[in-house]
């Protein structure tokens, strides 16, 4: 089998010439202050707009002198020229990207793009996957924010950056929650839980604690190999709250004096928590350790049949 071919980044254009370093002046060095202030309006800290210019041109069709306007937001090549004109943008789109993305994470998404961009710095600069990169696409290196292109693509799809910002900030280590799973936390789950819990309280007459174990949770399925769970932990284990109601309505809880002081007795906590293990024998499984009512998956079944959580509680009692 032939090995792969490694991609080569292009070199850097020796001297660009005085018709691109005219357009990079007059349509993107002119607008640079405004860029910058609508990037701190929104990130709350100055940032750097580094763009190499001459590594970045050499990705540019032979003839093509619209360097600044590339960079600014609009690059005509001769294919794009022939498919009529099409406008869009890199400083601009990730403008309108980070305005996206703030909105729907607020505050705490200012905070990780910062916590994750060290050197509030952005640039362009082309994706060393080559053929295999695509055609736009982010990530931080070295704590600078780099916007990547495809080296056949420079110029396209520069407007579609709110995509390529959450993976970017992602793909830095930090401690806790990643910023999905975090957002998911607060808006899907803190926002719902008290009503569930009340119900439940209601039907089994007492104060019971509904424990997500967010912490314990969140580290036993980042280290597993499961994938896009993170923007959905807290719908989920919401869903998993969900399931115990219904299944306690189902299995009789509501209206048996009976069964709700066997409850009790036998869970001396009064809590109801989430746990993932390695291995179970069931997609779901409801066990009872320590006083703990324990509603236990795997991580591979991670959200599935979550109305049987709780299912055979009445069996352990």
């Amino acid at each position: 089998m032939p090995k792969p071919v490694v991609f080569a980044p292009k070199p850097a254009i020796a001297k660009l010439p005085l018709a691109v370093r005219k357009d990079i002046r007059d349509n993107f060095d002119a607008n640079m202050d405004d860029f910058k202030a609508r990037i701190k309006a929104k990130l709350g800290v100055d940032y750097t707009i580094n763009i190499n210019a001459a590594e970045v041109w050499a990705y540019a069709s032979e003839g093509d002198t619209s360097a600044g306007t590339c960079f600014k937001g609009r690059v005509f090549t001769r294919f794009q020229l022939s498919l009529d004109l099409i406008a869009s943008r890199y400083i601009e789109g990730f403008i309108s990207g980070i305005e996206s993305f703030i909105s729907k994470y607020e505050d705490n998404g200012k905070t990780y793009f910062n916590e994750a961009v060290t050197q509030a710095e952005i640039t362009l600069t082309v994706n060393i996957l080559g053929d295999k990169a695509e055609t736009l696409s982010a990530d931080v290196k070295d704590g600078v924010y780099r916007i990547l292109f495809r080296h056949d693509r420079l110029g396209y799809n520069q407007s579609w950056q709110e995509s390529t910002i959450l993976p970017a900030i992602e793909g830095v280590d930090r401690e806790g929650f990643s910023l999905s799973a975090k957002h998911s936390i607060e808006d899907d789950f803190e926002g719902s839980i008290d009503e569930v819990r009340d119900e439940i309280n209601k039907m089994l007459g007492a104060e019971f604690t509904l424990d997500p174990n967010f912490e314990e949770v969140y580290a036993a399925l980042k280290a597993s190999s499961q994938q896009d769970w993170q923007a959905n932990i807290g719908r989920t284990i919401l869903n998993y709250f969900n399931g115990l109601k219904y299944q306690l309505e189902s299995q009789g809880f509501k209206d048996d004096d009976m069964l709700q002081e066997g409850l009790q007795e036998m869970v001396e906590t009064k809590t109801f928590r989430v746990r993932v293990l390695p291995k179970t024998n069931s997609t779901t499984e409801t066990v009872i350790e320590d006083g703990v009512v324990y509603l236990q998956t795997r991580p591979d079944r991670w959200g599935y049949n979550a109305n049987d959580m709780g299912e055979g509680l009445i069996k352990l009692l």
